[in-house]
């Protein structure tokens, strides 16, 4: 899974190492894109609702102080433990909707990859980041987010369809990012830091 590094907040640093910060999704062929329920419906069309988007704390490390002399250099690794489980999915799971044919609409509406249906999250492996900082004096700490994404719609087979589906899309993008914070630095921060600052700074 992709991640990027979002910010960095009065720490001077160099990212050294450490893998994604999820484990990765599975390959889609482009053919798995297509449902049978869409090849039954050539005028398919997804009216959509709201688009909720809202970005969250997937992983938090322990709040570790440091005190970095002028011209020193430290090296240190950081290792987020889990707080969050997302599940990919579209609701109801029935009827003649495709799952992944709902998930492929919300990525053309959004502009946005997301995960398919069924998919759960895992922070994985990648959330341990290594990083070589200097001129830091407090307690710093290591928060990886998540987007995620959910969508009311309505479904229509035929564009004389009295009869839609309507449902829910609920999934994620899988680029995550990660902030290495310092505690009660009274700037603005990311979402998910700020979930992650009430947990592990006191």
């Amino acid at each position: 899974m992709k991640r990027g590094f979002r910010g960095l907040v009065t720490v001077a640093v160099v990212l050294t190492g450490g893998g994604c910060a999820a484990d990765a999704l599975p390959a889609r062929p482009a053919a798995a894109r297509v449902a049978p329920s869409e090849r039954a419906c050539p005028h398919r069309t997804f009216r959509w609702g709201k688009v909720v988007k809202r970005e969250v704390l997937a992983g938090v490390s322990d709040a570790r102080r440091f005190d970095v002399r002028h011209g020193a250099i430290v090296h240190a690794t950081f290792e987020a433990a889990p707080v969050r489980s997302l599940h990919a999915g579209v609701t109801p799971a029935e009827g003649t909707l495709g799952q992944r044919a709902a998930v492929a609409a919300l990525e053309k509406k959004t502009g946005v990859e997301l995960a398919d249906a069924g998919t759960d999250f895992r922070l994985g492996a990648g959330g341990v980041q290594e990083v070589s900082f200097k001129k830091s004096t407090g307690v710093l700490f290591y928060a990886v987010g998540v987007t995620t994404y959910e969508a009311s719609f309505a479904y229509y087979c035929a564009r004389a369809d009295a009869a839609p589906t309507r449902g829910t899309v609920a999934t994620w993008s899988p680029v995550t990012y990660g902030d290495l914070v310092k505690c009660g630095i009274g700037e603005k921060l990311e979402p998910a830091s700020i979930e992650a600052e009430r947990l592990v700074c006191r």
